[in-house]
C-alpha cells in the first residue's frame, strides 16, 4: 500500500508539473496568437495606407492630365493670339489701303471704282471667318467649362481646382471679349466701307464720310491699344500659371517620395504579415498539439480519480480493520487489568490465608511445614508462570503498538493526500468546464455536419428516385418483351398445328409428290440454304423431319393401301391440298423471316446490352460510390438481372422500341449530367465545410 501510494505521489507530482507546463505553453501561445493578432492589424492599416498612397498616385495621374490640358490650352491661346495678330496686322494693312483711297478720292474720282471693290470683298469673307472662329471658341468653351467641372468633381485639392477653374475661365471671358471687339470692329469696318460704296455713288457725300472714317480710325486704334495690354496682362497670368505649375510639380515629386516610402513600408509589412501567418500556423499546431496533451492528461486525471476512489476505499476497509483492531486491543487491555486485579485479590486472599494459616499452623507447623512448603512451590510456579504469560502478552502489545503508530502515520498522510487531491478536482473541475465547452462547440460542428448529412441524404434520395424511375422503365420493358413472347408463343402454336395438319395430308402419294417438288423448290431458295442448318431455333421448320415423316408413312400404309386415291381423306380435293401447300409455304416464309428477325433482334440485343452495361459501370462509378458499402450485394443481383433484362427488351426491330432505346439513353445521359453536377456540389461543400474548421 505505502508503495503504491508513493508512485501514486509520484505520478500525480509529474502530472501537476507537466499541467503547470502545458498551462504555461497555453499562456505564452495565447499571447503569441495576441501579438499577431495585432500585427494584423497593424499590417491592415498599412494595406489601407496602401489604398490611401493608390489614391494619390491616381490623383497625381489625374493632375498631369490637367496639366496637359492646360499645357494644350495654352498652346490654342498661342495660336489664337498669333492668329489675332496677324488679322491686327491685316487691318491695320486694310486702314492704310483705306486711308490711301481716301487720299485718292480726295484727288479725283478716277480710282474710285476699281478701288472700291477689292476692299469691301476681303472684308466680308473676313466678317464671315470670324464669326465661324467665334462659334467654334464658343463650343470649345463649353466644352472645357464641362471638362473643368468634372475635373474639379474628381480633383481632391480644392483650392488648387478653384484657382485652375477661375483662370481658365479669365482666359475663356477675355478670349470671348477680344473675339467680340474684333467682330464689332470688323462691323464698323463693313460700314464703313459701304459708306466709302455709298460716297462713290453720292459725291456729295463725302466730307461727312472722311469724318466717319477717322472716326472709327481712332476708336479703331483704341481697340487696338486696348487688345495689346489685354495680351499683356494674359502674359502675365501665363507667368502667374507656370510658377503655379512648377509648385505643384514640386509637391507631385514629394508625394512620389512618398509614395515610394509608403511602397517600400507595405512591402516589408506584407513580408512581416507572412512571417506572422506562418508563425501563426506554426502556433495554431502547437496550440493543437497542446489541446491532444491536455486531453490526454485529463483522461490520465480522470484515471487517477478513479484510482483515488479505489484508494480511499482501501483506506476505509484499512480504517475500519484499524478501528476493529483497536477494539480488540481495548478489550485485551481491559481484560488484563481485570486479569492483574484478579490476581492481586487471589494474591490478597493468599497473603491472607497465608497469615490465617500460619498463625493456624504455627501450631501445627511442624506437621504441615513440608505441605506447605510444597504448596507454596507449587503457587510460585502458578504465579511464575501466569507472570510470564503476562509479560509475553505485554510484550505482544508493545510489538503492536508500532504497527498502530504506523498506521496512524497512514492515516496522517493519507489527509494531507486528500488535501492535495481536493486541490486537484478542483483544477479538473477547472478544465472539465473548459472541456464542456470545447464540447459545444464540437456539438455544434455535428450539427452542421448532421445538416450537410442531410443534404447528402436528400441527393442520395434524389438519385433513388431516378434509380426507381430507371427501374420502371426496366419493368415497362419486361412487360412488352412478355407480350413479344406471347406473340412468339402463339405463333409456334399455329406453326406446330400447322405441322400436325401436314403430317394428317403426307398420308396421300400425290401430295408427297407435290410437297417433295416444294420441298425440293425451297431448299433451292437462298433463303432457306442460309437456314437449313439451325436445328437450335424453336420456330424454325425442317422439311428433314417432314421428309422422314413422309418415308415412314408410306412404310407403315403399305400394307393397307394399294392406290393413291385410297391415302387421301375423302373430305379434301386436290385445290384444298394445293391450298394449304400454299398456305403452309407461306407460313414457312413467314417462319424464315421471324427467324431473321429474331437473329437480327439476337445481335443488336447483345450490342445494346454491352454498351448499356457500359454506362451502367459508368453510372455506378459516378452515382453509387456512396452507396457502396451498404448495397453491394444488392447492386450485384441487381446488375446480373438489369443485364439479363435488357438484353432481352432491347431488340430494336421495331420503331417503338428504339423509341425507347434513344429515350432510355437521353434519361441515362441527363442522370449522369445530374450527377455529375451533384459531385461538384457536394465537393465544393466538403471543401467549403473543413475551410471553415
Amino acid at each position: 500500500m505505502q508503495a503504491q501510494l508513493l508512485e501514486l505521489r509520484t505520478q500525480n507530482y509529474q502530472l501537476s508539473d507537466e499541467l503547470r507546463k502545458n498551462t504555461a505553453e497555453l499562456n505564452s501561445v495565447r499571447q503569441k496568437t495576441s501579438n499577431l493578432e495585432k500585427d494584423y492589424v497593424k499590417a491592415q492599416k498599412a494595406l489601407n495606407k496602401s489604398k490611401k498612397a493608390q489614391e494619390v498616385d491616381a490623383l497625381l495621374n489625374e493632375n498631369k492630365m490637367l496639366q496637359g490640358k492646360l499645357h494644350s490650352q495654352e498652346d490654342d491661346f498661342r495660336l489664337q493670339n498669333s492668329t489675332l495678330m496677324q488679322e491686327l496686322s491685316k487691318l491695320c494693312s486694310q486702314i492704310e489701303q483705306l486711308e490711301l483711297e481716301n487720299r485718292r478720292l480726295r484727288e479725283g474720282q478716277g480710282l474710285e471704282g476699281p478701288a472700291s471693290s477689292p476692299a469691301s470683298g476681303p472684308v466680308d469673307a473676313e466678317l464671315l471667318r470670324l464669326q465661324a472662329e467665334n462659334s467654334a471658341l464658343q463650343k470649345k468653351l463649353k466644352g472645357e467649362r464641362s471638362s473643368c467641372i468634372k475635373s474639379s468633381s474628381v480633383f481632391p485639392h480644392k483650392h488648387f481646382r478653384i484657382r485652375i477653374k477661375g483662370i481658365i475661365q479669365q482666359r475663356k471671358e477675355e478670349e470671348l471679349k477680344s473675339i467680340n471687339l474684333r467682330v464689332q470692329k470688323l462691323q464698323t469696318d463693313l460700314m464703313s466701307a459701304n459708306q466709302v460704296r455709298s460716297a462713290q455713288a453720292h459725291p456729295a457725300k463725302l466730307p461727312n464720310i472722311k469724318l466717319q472714317v477717322a472716326c472709327q480710325s481712332a476708336v479703331s486704334q483704341e481697340q487696338v491699344e486696348g487688345m495689346l495690354s489685354e495680351n499683356d496682362a494674359l502674359r502675365t497670368n501665363l507667368a502667374a500659371l507656370e510658377q503655379i505649375q512648377t509648385v505643384k510639380t514640386q509637391e507631385l515629386n514629394l508625394m512620389r517620395e512618398q509614395n515610394l516610402t509608403l511602397n517600400a513600408e507595405l512591402q516589408q509589412k506584407r513580408t512581416e504579415q507572412e512571417s506572422f501567418l506562418a508563425q501563426r500556423d506554426d502556433l495554431n499546431s502547437q496550440l493543437q498539439e497542446s489541446n491532444r496533451a491536455n486531453s490526454r492528461l485529463l483522461e490520465q486525471l480522470t484515471e487517477l480519480g478513479l484510482e483515488k476512489d479505489k484508494l480511499q476505499q482501501e483506506l476505509e476497509e484499512a480504517r475500519k480493520t484499524a478501528d476493529k483492531r483497536k477494539v480488540m486491543l481495548d478489550e485485551l487491555a481491559i481484560e488484563m487489568a481485570q486479569e492483574k486485579s484478579r490476581h492481586k485479590e487471589e494474591l490478597g486472599d493468599v497473603r491472607l490465608q497465608h497469615e490465617k494459616g500460619v498463625l493456624s499452623i504455627r501450631a501445627r507447623y511442624e506437621k504441615e511445614l513440608r505441605g506447605l512448603h510444597e504448596e507454596k512451590n507449587r503457587t510460585e510456579e502458578e504465579i511464575r508462570s501466569q507472570l510470564r504469560d503476562e509479560r509475553a502478552r505485554t510484550k505482544e502489545l508493545e510489538g503492536l503498538q508500532p504497527y498502530v503508530e504506523e498506521l496512524k502515520a497512514q492515516v496522517q498522510s493519507m489527509e494531507g493526500t486528500k488535501g492535495w487531491f481536493e486541490r486537484r478536482l478542483k483544477e479538473a473541475e477547472a478544465k472539465a468546464v473548459e472541456v464542456e465547452t470545447v464540447k459545444q462547440q464540437v456539438m455544434e460542428m455535428q450539427k452542421e455536419r448532421e445538416e450537410l448529412n442531410n443534404t447528402i441524404s436528400k441527393l442520395k434520395q434524389e438519385i433513388k428516385d431516378t434509380v426507381d424511375g430507371q427501374r420502371i422503365l426496366e419493368k415497362k420493358g419486361s412487360s412488352a418483351l412478355k407480350d413479344l413472347k406471347r406473340q412468339l408463343h402463339l405463333e409456334r402454336k399455329r406453326a406446330d398445328k400447322l405441322q400436325e395438319r401436314l403430317q394428317e395430308i403426307l398420308t396421300n402419294t400425290k401430295t408427297r409428290t407435290g410437297l417433295e417438288e416444294l420441298m425440293l423448290s425451297e431448299i433451292s431458295s437462298p433463303s432457306r440454304t442460309q437456314q437449313t442448318g439451325d436445328s437450335s431455333s424453336i420456330s424454325s421448320f425442317s422439311y428433314r423431319e417432314i421428309m422422314k415423316d413422309g418415308a415412314s408413312a408410306p412404310s407403315t400404309n403399305k400394307s393397307n393401301t394399294s392406290s393413291p386415291q385410297s391415302q387421301r381423306p375423302a373430305d379434301l380435293s386436290d385445290d384444298e391440298v394445293s391450298e394449304l401447300f400454299q398456305r403452309l409455304a407461306e407460313v414457312q416464309q413467314e417462319k424464315w423471316m421471324l427467324e431473321e428477325k429474331v437473329k437480327h433482334l439476337e445481335v443488336s440485343c447483345s450490342s445494346m446490352a454491352d454498351d448499356i452495361c457500359k454506362k451502367s459501370a459508368i453510372i455506378e462509378t459516378y452515382v453509387m460510390d456512396s452507396r457502396r458499402g451498404v448495397v453491394a450485394h444488392g447492386a450485384q443481383g441487381e446488375r446480373g438481372s438489369l443485364s439479363s433484362v435488357l438484353r432481352d427488351f432491347v431488340k430494336p426491330g421495331d420503331e417503338n422500341l428504339r423509341e425507347m432505346n434513344k429515350k432510355l439513353q437521353n434519361m441515362l445521359e441527363e442522370q449522369l449530367t445530374k450527377n455529375m453536377h451533384l459531385q461538384k456540389v457536394k465537393r465544393g461543400k466538403a471543401s467549403h465545410l473543413g475551410w471553415e474548421r
